[in-house]
């Protein structure tokens, strides 16, 4: 057993940073060798090794300050340099290359969570992680997110094709970015929905009020009908 004088934090959270590393490029696509057994191993070790000798509120804080910096300087520049439909595909590919990355992340120091976290009562380390994705990146992203989703829903209201698998994945970015409510869809994207429904469908109804005007025994019921929204039942 090492003994407690011989444990330095710097040099066992060193050894959870390498893991981590080679676990974004993992998952950014990168060429590196496979994050293995013997990677997973050092990491669990270290982790152990702090929780033991009392450094777990130093771990936790490290370890939502690596995923916050990872979020802030990867996945924000990313995105800030792409729009439209583009920006969607990327946001999409980052909320669930983020889950990914927590979820394998947060296992390696699950002794964290089981020995510490737990009895504090604090959030989990899954929980921790996805927030940081929230905070950081969904929060700046959002309302670009949805005006560009808006504007793919006009124009299959126009007749065009879309990709409605697209449109289905960033919906769910606003749905689990609720983390665990319909909070975050409803106040970020519902709404502005729902506003944006009733301008155009108002606008179509004075075009149309104006077209047929005159031709009382034609309803504008009939003229109006064609026109009702088969998008929405993707948005569910």
């Amino acid at each position: 057993m090492v003994a407690p004088t011989e444990i330095k934090f710097e040099v066992e959270w060193s050894n959870i940073q390498q893991g981590f590393t080679k676990l974004i490029r993992m998952i950014e696509g990168e060429s590196e060798p496979a994050f293995n057994q013997e990677i997973m191993m050092m990491m669990h070790t270290a982790t152990y090794r702090i929780c033991a000798y009392k450094n777990p509120q130093q771990l936790y804080d490290k370890y939502r300050e690596l995923i916050e910096n990872y979020a802030i300087q990867t996945v924000l520049p990313s995105l800030r340099e792409k729009h439209d439909e583009c920006m969607l595909r990327e946001l999409a590919k980052r909320w669930n290359a983020h889950k990914l990355l927590v979820r394998l992340f947060s296992r390696r120091l699950v002794y964290l969570d089981d020995s510490f976290l737990s009895k504090k009562g604090l959030p989990s380390l899954r929980e921790v992680g996805l927030n940081c994705f929230r905070d950081q990146v969904y929060r700046e992203m959002q309302s670009m997110a949805a005006e560009a989703i808006l504007a793919l829903i006009h124009k299959e209201r126009e007749g065009e094709q879309i990709d409605r698998e697209l449109v289905r994945n960033v919906i769910d970015v606003f749905v689990e970015n609720g983390m665990g409510t319909l909070k975050k869809y409803e106040e970020d994207f519902e709404r502005l929905m729902l506003q944006d429904t009733a301008s155009y469908y108002s606008s179509k109804a004075s075009s149309l009020n104006s077209v047929y005007k005159g031709r009382g025994r034609e309803s504008l019921t009939t003229f109006i009908q064609p026109l009702n929204p088969n998008y929405l039942r993707f948005v569910m």
